[in-house]
């Protein structure tokens, strides 16, 4: 039996390891609508560090899964969008089933994104939100536009309006960002503070930065950073430049812990973009003298 294929109806929903894996604290990001901000903002680095083996991604607005099985309410998926070593198909875990719709069945095939970290989705030119907190590198089909504002598809077969301003045209697989353009989209993201598993304006952790900023400019590249490791072109670290993403590991451990982006380099010392658990925050600063020693690798995948 084929699975089904639906789509994320919420502004983000938790791709959770199982049913068993959420807290009480994590009601608010369970249901229809999500309530995004009372979830991130009742947790600081204790409870975000703790959903590490709980929470492994995120999904949003109009990500499309495919629902291989339905337990007391929860949909058992993978997500194609979400590419990951752990399934050929796309990123295994579980979500609340309230949070699925069926696809969306309006609209060509014109794309937009969001471009912007957080946005909402009204129910009319300046009118009150539909939708709210719908975060950066949403992916939807544009239904009709005007002089400001893009009517797009919603799951389920709704209609909703954003803001031009806050909105790029999307194309899969178009031309690679340089770097430039990824370093400047990564940057309306310092002083975010890390969330372990996070991939939207509200929280990333460092390969949901990667990952979301590359999505943007429409390149799908995997979701996690030992992923993540195997795509662009390698480069030796003496050439590190502008836009090269930069992988770490721990010698005891042997395998890629944390990813970020090459923002420059000074008289041969890199400062480097990147969500940092060890911060607690997004920055862009110099690496430290731990961080160089962990320096393994660094790929380029830029236009």
């Amino acid at each position: 039996m084929s699975a089904e294929t639906m789509q994320v109806a919420v502004a983000a929903a938790g791709l959770w390891t199982g049913p068993d894996a959420v807290r009480d604290l994590d009601a608010p990001a369970l249901g229809n609508p999500v309530q995004l901000r009372e979830w991130y903002g009742a947790q600081g680095p204790a409870e975000r560090k703790d959903l590490w083996g709980r929470l492994d991604t995120q999904l949003l607005l109009g990500d499309t899964v495919l629902v291989d099985d339905v337990k007391d309410g929860w949909a058992q998926v993978v997500v194609p969008s979400q590419p990951c070593r752990k399934d050929a198909r796309g990123y295994p875990g579980w979500l609340p089933m309230s949070q699925l719709a069926e696809p969306v069945a309006t609209g060509g095939p014109e794309q937009v994104v969001v471009a912007v970290p957080i946005t909402d989705v009204l129910v009319a030119p300046g009118g009150v939100p539909l939708i709210r907190d719908v975060s950066f590198a949403t992916i939807l089909p544009v239904v009709e536009t005007a002089e400001s504002w893009v009517r797009v598809g919603l799951p389920g077969g709704g209609t909703g309006w954003i803001a031009r301003a806050h909105l790029c045209a999307y194309k899969l697989n178009d031309s690679l960002p340089t770097a430039q353009q990824l370093v400047t989209a990564g940057r309306q993201f310092l002083g975010l503070m890390y969330l372990a598993g996070g991939v939207t304006g509200h929280g990333l952790d460092c390969s949901g930065l990667t990952y979301g900023l590359y999505r943007r400019f429409g390149q799908l590249i995997p979701r996690d950073a030992t992923d993540q490791y195997a795509v662009g072109e390698p480069v030796d670290l003496a050439d590190l430049g502008p836009g090269d993403l930069m992988f770490f590991r721990k010698a005891e451990t042997g395998f890629i812990y944390h990813v970020g982006i090459c923002a420059e380099v000074v008289d041969g010392w890199p400062s480097m973009l990147q969500c940092s658990q060890t911060d607690w925050d997004t920055i862009d600063t110099p690496i430290t003298e731990i961080r160089h020693s962990h320096l393994v690798a660094a790929r380029r995948l830029l236009g």
